[in-house]
């Protein structure tokens, strides 16, 4: 007969594991000498094994493929797996070895082989300690045991049932209940096992008075500088004169004086305070236990409210290096009820002249200039505190930025939203106003790119001056996007210890409705340049359509040192109402240093397009897939770093035309590239430095390129943090 809680102390079945593999590291100082003498280890065979992988046998060995063998190490490893089998259940495991050298250079080979033959059944399972709580809450316990009769006796299985009985009755008023109030017994022989579990609980409790402290996020607690309020039953101590609303501590917390203690409303609690962004430190205190009444003080550690962050950025979105820089501001706490203020700008440019695109031009028809992008945004999100998780934010924007395909584009923009978690891993979000002005205007050799090179993609006959001259107009005016939007997203990469995670969002986006209403039955004059069929208000044309998207990511870890990661992304877009077309600046793109990489920034498509300019425009389709292997095998100033081998497989499409989607041209028209990329680790993430070969150009006459493949024929992309 054994006890579980002589064998293991607690956490999890990992601690099982950390025990084996420090007994198996930790040796006489004899062993470590003769490490670095003996004959080195070439191979580790193990066979016979069925319950318990061979890596995982291996991470228990001390003696490692490429290390020094030492015999003594080795016999240690045996007697660990010999135990590591008997806490799976199979005390009856045989484990035979064999060792040789080689002749050629006296290398090691090890062979282990395992007879595992069959594990021990749970016979009975019976409990003590159950006879004072309600039959009603015995039953729930019972019904929910990790430990069943004739199910396979592994210690793995008692530490489940140790940890669900001390998480159980935490949730029914014992917040006292811990490792040792229970005592798990087995009697085993080489076929069967009885266990006994033995429940000592301790007293029921309620929550008594509850006090919640605020500290001084600048200095120690000063008493002269505190303010008590009570507010809902709560006790609200607040130091240093900061801004903090009782309203929003009392809705925060879970639980009230009176009620049942339950670790699920405390865990609840510290959930609502972390996720206001406000606090550094969340934590609950058990100060003392007095006539059944659990008396507990809740401590907040603030932020400090004014943070001032600056970056910079670099990539190669235009071709060449394009290099910029940004400042945030920071107030985590505006008004005192958790609403989080953030004001950002940011000014970035392309440092050599941006001409890649306009090689249908002479140097004559255009001036050079550097592409640049400049962008203002505030933000402020406000905590929904009657339905903790919830936001509401609100949001401005101006950009102005210089395109390659010589547009100088401001856009102003307002939105509204509301963001509601589901659940811990699901949330909606609904941007229920959203405001965007657009203003373009062309530079000098504009006119004669869209002759060249635009004019094919919009079905146009370039030697027709007035088509020109209208086409130009309906591109370079000015616009409004009134939109709404509904976004899902749904992760498990909050959930620790998944060695698969990932990641679905769609969003829907109905553009144009309000001020279509507005043009109906509000806005009845006529405006030059106009007729009535022109979707316009005040004189200012408006867009009209549906867009609907959604992605798909995941990542899966093989090891500590290797990962698989993809995406899939599929979008769709249609105008609607009044409107012929979509606008430029909401259609999708491909290509980039986080899309298709074997394309520079949005020069892919649409479909076998080959102008690089045309494909700026966009298009209203979009299908793409990522796939890469991440490899990390050495630290660059202390980060992990290593390669990646990637490839992506994707286009854009017009919804008709030469280059509309059908199934004709999406065979044909799929691009595909294939490369490796570099990854340095760095405190913001991994810098990206990607090389990327066209196996499939659409644009081109012969579109498969292997044969034509040259290892210096490759596209260049740079970024910072993964793909995707």
């Amino acid at each position: 007969m054994f006890s579980l809680r002589n064998i293991l102390q607690p956490c999890s079945a990992a601690f099982l594991l950390a025990v084996l593999l420090l007994s198996a590291r930790v040796g006489p100082c004899l062993a470590e000498e003769n490490e670095s003498t003996g004959p080195e280890v070439k191979k580790i065979s193990i066979g016979g094994n069925r319950a318990i992988d061979k890596e995982e046998l291996l991470q228990v060995m001390s003696t490692t493929k490429g290390k020094p063998f030492v015999q003594e190490t080795f016999d240690r490893d045996i007697a660990l797996i010999g135990k590591l089998y008997a806490y799976k259940g199979y005390f009856e495991t045989v484990v035979d070895t064999s060792v040789s050298s080689r002749e050629k250079d006296g290398k090691i080979l090890i062979g282990i082989t395992i007879e595992e033959n069959m594990p021990a059944l749970i016979d009975s399972v019976s409990h003590l300690g159950l006879d004072a709580i309600p039959d009603t809450l015995k039953n729930a316990y019972l019904s929910g045991s990790a430990i069943h009769a004739d199910s396979v006796f592994t210690v793995d299985a008692l530490i489940d049932e140790r940890d669900r009985t001390i998480d159980f009755f935490r949730e029914y008023g014992y917040a006292f209940m811990d490792e040792d109030s229970i005592r798990i017994q087995v009697d085993t022989t080489s076929a069967n096992a009885g266990v006994l579990v033995n429940v000592r609980l301790p007293g029921l409790l309620r929550y008594g008075p509850l006090r919640a402290v605020v500290h001084d996020p600048l200095t120690s607690d000063d008493p002269s500088r505190l303010r008590t309020v009570r507010k809902d039953d709560i006790d609200i101590d607040i130091y240093g004169g900061q801004k903090m609303s009782p309203k929003l501590v009392t809705s925060l917390t879970a639980y009230r004086p009176g009620e049942i203690t339950r670790q699920s409303l405390q865990r609840k609690t510290l959930r609502n305070f972390g996720a206001t962004n406000v606090f550094s430190s969340v934590f609950i205190k058990k100060d003392s236990v007095s006539d059944g009444m659990l008396h507990t003080s809740l401590h907040l550690e603030p932020k400090p409210k004014h943070l001032l962050e600056p970056k910079i950025f670099a990539d190669n979105r235009y071709g060449d290096l394009f290099l910029g820089a940004s400042v945030k501001y920071e107030n985590k706490n505006l008004f005192g009820a958790a609403e989080n203020l953030t004001v950002k700008t940011d000014f970035g440019t392309q440092l050599g002249e941006s001409d890649d695109l306009l090689d249908n031009l002479e140097e004559d028809q255009y001036s050079a200039y550097r592409s640049y992008e400049l962008g203002i945004t505030a933000n402020l999100v406000k905590p929904d505190i009657e339905r903790p998780g919830n936001l509401y934010t609100a949001t401005a924007e101006y950009t102005r930025s210089r395109l390659p395909i010589l547009l100088d584009n401001q856009k102003g923009m307002f939105r509204a939203s509301y963001s509601a978690e589901l659940t811990r891993q699901s949330r909606l979000n609904v941007d229920f106003f959203e405001l965007e002005w657009v203003k373009k205007d062309s530079l000098d050799g504009f006119r004669q790119l869209f002759v060249t090179d635009l004019s094919k993609r919009l079905d146009i006959d370039p030697l027709d001056e007035a088509a020109v001259d209208n086409s130009l107009d309906s591109l370079l005016q000015t616009n409004i996007n009134q939109t709404l939007r509904v976004q899902y997203s749904y992760s498990n990469r909050n959930v620790p210890e998944r060695k698969f995670t990932y990641n679905w969002n769609g969003s829907f986006e109905a553009v144009g409705s309000l001020v279509y209403l507005i043009d109906e039955y509000l806005d009845t004059g006529g405006y030059e340049g106009f007729t009535d069929g022109d979707p316009q208000i005040f004189g200012t044309p408006y867009s009209q359509f549906l867009k609907l998207s959604g992605q798909f990511s995941f990542a899966r870890d093989l090891d500590e040192q290797q990962q698989i990661a993809g995406r899939v992304f599929l979008g769709a877009m249609t105008p609607y109402g009044k409107a012929d077309d979509t606008p430029d600046e909401r259609r999708f793109y491909a290509g980039g240093p986080n899309s298709m990489r074997g394309w520079l920034f949005n020069t892919l498509g649409p479909g076998s397009n080959g102008s690089e300019a045309a494909a700026g425009l966009g298009a209203d389709i979009k299908i793409e897939a990522n796939l890469e292997y991440r490899l990390k095998f050495f630290k660059l100033f202390g980060y992990p770093s290593g390669v990646a081998l990637f490839t992506d497989a994707g286009n854009i499409w017009d919804r008709s035309g030469p280059y509309g989607l059908t199934l004709e041209s999406f065979y044909s028209d799929i691009a595909w590239d294939a490369g490796l990329g570099l990854r340095i680790g760095s405190p913001i993430g991994p810098f990206r430095f990607d090389f990327a070969w066209k196996l499939h150009d659409p644009s081109q006459a012969e579109p498969w390129r292997l044969s034509n493949w040259r290892p210096g024929d490759f596209t260049f992309n740079f970024g910072i943090g993964e793909a995707f």
